[in-house]
């Protein structure tokens, strides 16, 4: 999909500034504020965990680069992935910064972080109400591909379950520039994906050997691609509405399209 990027948006921009830009007409005071809140920055090493469940939660995370995972450990001592966050999400966006964490977070990729004081997101709602209802639309967004991921959990076989999922980071990471017309490079693990997923390393195999043969999706040397992107879309029961960029818009029939094709 050609990007709609409307705004003077600097080639070093962030991925947050990159993926609000698209479809909102940003001012030079708007990309500064959002590039300067990002200041206090910490690089994180692969499979470090940097948010602890139970333990206070006093910042935001936004992810400037690396791919990041949320989960939670039962007390049988699974470990249940419930969420992947990419460049240019936030982790914790509405926290209430008097109570502590409910889940745990540990880079995926060596990352880097920026550390958001809650002042700093307090201000965006006073000084910039097109900005502070991008961020609105971040959390709804959010939401949404928690409810999606919970449909696939219920009403989705193991192997559109998957596919579904790698869909939606093929939309994810293109939304920010990190992904192409045919697909990205995946940082899971067979076994991570069935952490995501609530299915067995041995399951997650043999659906990705089904997809591979049915020829709805080609993973080789760590890049994913879809050769019928159509066929895999309609395997899946993949409509990226969910994933809907932000407009200021109110032309319910406004909007942009996505990048997936059918």
């Amino acid at each position: 999909m050609p990007s709609k990027n409307q705004s003077a948006i600097p080639q070093n921009a962030s991925p947050l500034v990159r993926r609000l830009g698209r479809s909102v007409l940003l001012t030079s005071e708007e990309v500064d504020y959002l590039e300067t809140m990002q200041v206090n920055q910490a690089a994180i090493g692969k499979g470090d965990e940097f948010i602890h469940d139970g333990e206070p939660m006093r910042v935001t995370f936004l992810v400037r680069r690396g791919w990041v995972i949320r989960y939670r450990i039962t007390p049988a001592g699974r470990r249940l992935i419930i969420g992947v966050s990419l460049p240019g999400d936030f982790i914790g966006l509405h926290v209430n910064f008097s109570h502590t964490a409910i889940f745990s977070a540990a880079a995926l990729t060596n990352s880097s972080l920026a550390l958001i004081e809650p002042v700093r997101l307090l201000e965006i709602h006073r000084r910039f109400p097109v900005l502070a209802s991008g961020l609105d639309w971040m959390s709804v967004r959010h939401s949404n591909i928690l409810a999606e991921h919970k449909v696939s959990l219920g009403a989705r076989t193991a192997a559109q379950r998957i596919l579904h999922f790698l869909l939606e980071l093929w939309v994810r990471l293109e939304q920010v520039g990190l992904a192409n017309a045919k697909g990205f490079e995946l940082e899971l693990t067979q076994e991570q994906i069935g952490d995501c997923m609530g299915l067995s390393t041995v399951h997650v195999n043999r659906s990705l050997s089904r997809l591979s043969k049915e020829n709805l999706i080609r993973i080789e040397k760590g890049a994913v691609t879809f050769p019928q992107a159509s066929r895999s879309i309609s395997f899946a029961d993949f409509d990226e509405r969910f994933l809907m960029e932000f407009s200021p818009e109110t032309d319910p029939l406004g909007g942009g399209k996505g990048m997936v094709k059918t």
